[in-house]
């Protein structure tokens, strides 16, 4: 048995690889309930795609604790050697399991005589009527080779074939392919066991090893800036991104139905080589050197997979074709930066950082002027730690104060901030409810996919300023305390949206019975009391803090000693107050904090909708180094 060292991925994986590694659990598309204290058995190929399942799996463990178990046969097939297949027949006969992998031949390159094929099959039989006998559900990995030529533009849905050409490169995969899949259907029905065959689109990711194909080839000519024509070709590719396949392969495991073929590709991933070379134009304008020749040369076939099925079953691929081929190239590039997509927000993340650290500034001053005590929050804290500046994804900026310090703050921020800010509180404008305040400059338009819904509110760019409120000193008074706050926060941003209170666990009933009672409650009472509940132990002797406001709520109580000191950090090339204990802090709303988001996520942290600039498109904050 291939037995894999311990500790957690993150101190084992590089960041690409513990991407995808994550990706499943990450993807909310798998139950943990089907993957708690599974037993599962992994038999394939040694290489990179056997290692990616076997990670794959490992993260539950590291993630949720689910105690999942993996055994791992590696075959060790070089030259068509039979007994190395018989060997994992004998191997896999000791090992109880809920769920066998094959990864067999998936997107490998065949590259065996016809000899050496016959006797690798005919150990591989012997392997499938062995698992077949003992285990009740097992997956074969293939990919789109088995369906055989097909015609221009046609996506071929499960049980349908292309055309069989022993003469055209290619035929001896899809013979082979077919063979590996026909052997385990027939030997799954004679034994009663359950069989599921998962065929891919052409598989890439970084630190994936696969048969080259166009994804590979124009990612790497990307990145080393090679100057190259290409003939256009009309056939398009279905492509998949390791990401997806780790999860389909799970997904199908434990929330499809047994003896089905599914096919899977990746979100908009169908693609001819042209259509790629656009994408890497488009996304590396400056190392993209591939020259696109006019004259159509023969047509040659592509694999176009329809993935109709699995996607009725629920599933839904996670990263597209664009932003795996991003992460493919950047890899490849191997640059000493940390990975984030350039392309977010339209080309306008910087632009919309230069205006936060803009208003940081202007809050800085207004503070300064006042003896206001504040704080960098949330991400901008965190940033200012980790990063000296704006975590390089993030696109909004927030700064706490404790409730005298905030109550200043409202009452002289008005008179001080330029004519173009506008300071937005329930006060200031009706419609508005959030329970913070919001400074938004005017003739600009940062909307959420929430307040997109309020257009005749104000939508400008903004930068939110928060209170943490004093809450009990004992547990149950702080958890009766957040009980209360969460509620009367629930019943106010839920009327103004028009929506269900959701919930779950222990609070449902009375999330339910408070969703239906909240029509009959009127706004400025549901406000009222919101109020009420955050500045309840306002006037008390408190050592207790919590983010009542923030999104932060959850997390409950923090010792407000942690608030107390204050020191300075750098942030964008200025001096900013941080708390003392900021890494008690830190850890208290992040637990790891200085580990990064998986690398297909770092894009922006709102959904935002609609973004206009107006005026300040150029804007860069005197003295900024960016």
């Amino acid at each position: 048995m291939n037995e894999e060292k311990s500790g957690l991925l993150r101190d084992r994986l590089n960041e690409f690889q513990l991407d995808w590694a994550q990706a499943p659990v990450r993807s909310e598309q798998i139950s943990l309930k089907k993957m708690k204290n599974k037993k599962f058995l992994l038999i394939g190929r040694n290489d990179s795609l056997l290692q990616a399942i076997r990670w794959s799996l490992d993260a539950w463990n590291d993630e949720c604790s689910a105690g999942v178990s993996i055994r791992c046969v590696p075959v060790e097939d070089e030259g068509g050697r039979s007994g190395a297949w018989r060997g994992a027949a004998e191997q896999a006969a000791s090992c109880e399991a809920d769920y066998v992998i094959l990864t067999g031949w998936c997107c490998r390159g065949i590259g065996m005589t016809a000899a050496e094929t016959m006797e690798v099959l005919e150990g591989y039989l012997e392997l499938v009527q062995s698992l077949t006998k003992l285990h009740r559900r097992i997956l074969l990995l293939s990919d789109g080779r088995v369906y055989g030529k097909l015609d221009s533009q046609f996506a071929a849905s499960e049980y349908e074939t292309g055309k069989t050409d022993p003469c055209a490169p290619g035929f001896e995969a899809q013979y082979f392919l077919q063979s590996l899949e026909s052997m385990l259907t027939a030997c799954a029905r004679e034994n009663g066991a359950s069989y599921q065959i998962l065929r891919t689109g052409k598989l890439f990711g970084a630190c994936i090893e696969t048969m080259e194909h166009s994804v590979y080839t124009l990612a790497r000519m990307v990145s080393e800036e090679k100057e190259t024509a290409m003939n256009l070709r009309p056939e398009r590719n279905s492509y998949v991104s390791i990401h997806d396949v780790l999860t389909a392969v799970q997904f199908v495991l434990t929330e499809c139905p047994g003896n089905k073929i599914f096919n899977v590709a990746g979100e908009r991933a169908d693609a001819s080589d042209s259509e790629l070379v656009m994408m890497l134009y488009q996304n590396f304008p400056g190392q993209c050197r591939i020259s696109l020749n006019w004259e159509t040369p023969e047509e040659k076939e592509g694999i176009l997979l329809n993935t109709q099925l699995i996607r009725r079953y629920g599933f839904t691929p996670q990263v597209s074709l664009e932003d795996g081929l991003i992460i493919l190239v950047k890899y490849m590039q191997d640059l000493d930066q940390i990975f984030i997509f350039d392309n977010t927000y339209l080309g306008k993340l910087t632009k919309v950082q230069q205006i936060l650290l803009g208003y940081l500034l202007e809050i800085d001053r207004i503070c300064k002027k006042h003896g206001i005590r504040y704080f960098l929050a949330g991400g901008t804290l965190l940033g200012a730690i980790r990063h000296h500046g704006f975590i390089p994804w993030d696109d909004d900026a927030d700064v706490m104060m404790l409730r005298e310090d905030y109550d200043h703050f409202l009452k002289v921020v008005q008179d001080e901030v330029p004519d173009n800010i506008f300071l937005q509180i329930p006060s200031t404008e009706k419609g508005n409810h959030n329970p913070f305040t919001k400074l938004r400059i005017n003739n600009t338009m940062f909307a959420t996919e929430f307040t997109s819904k309020f257009l005749d509110m104000h939508n400008g760019i903004f930068f939110d300023v928060l209170s943490h409120d004093q809450t009990g000193n004992h547990r149950w008074s702080q958890k009766l305390h957040l009980m209360i706050t969460m509620l009367t926060r629930s019943i106010v941003f839920n009327k103004w949206g028009n929506t269900d209170i959701k919930s779950g666990g222990k609070h449902e009933l009375i999330c339910k019975f408070v969703s239906r009672a909240k029509r009959f409650v009127p706004m400025s009472f549901a406000e009222w009391a919101q109020e009420r509940s955050l500045r309840f132990f306002q006037k008390k002797k408190s050592r207790y803090l919590y983010d009542g406001m923030g999104r932060n709520l959850k997390r409950g109580a923090f010792p407000k000693a942690w608030l107390e000191e204050t020191i300075y950090v750098d942030f964008e090339g200025y001096p900013f107050p941080v708390p003392k204990e900021y890494d008690k802090y830190l850890t208290y709303l992040y637990g790891d904090y200085m580990q990064m988001i998986p690398v297909s996520h770092r894009r922006t942290s709102h959904s935002i909708l609609l973004t206009d600039l107006g005026e300040y498109s150029a804007y860069k904050c005197p003295g900024a180094e960016n």
